[in-house]
């Protein structure tokens, strides 16, 4: 099963579709089909994980600097 993820674009609000195979090297950017917007994945406003778990990068990021 290929692996994949709907980020939200922390731009326009707007979800798509990455194949986790798009992110194998460091520092890629996300380009969002709807308004243009460049990001890293970090910078999502949401994920959505192939499994169906939902959650916030910016959220992780300060749980993971607060251990």
């Amino acid at each position: 099963m290929v692996k994949h993820f709907d980020p939200s674009c922390p731009k326009c609000k707007q979800s798509f579709h990455v194949h986790h195979e798009d992110l194998r090297y460091a520092g890629v950017q996300l380009l969002c089909p709807y308004c243009g917007e460049r990001f890293h994945v970090e910078e999502a406003d949401s994920i959505v994980e192939h499994d169906g778990r939902k959650w916030r990068p910016r959220d992780a990021a300060k749980r993971d600097s607060a251990v």
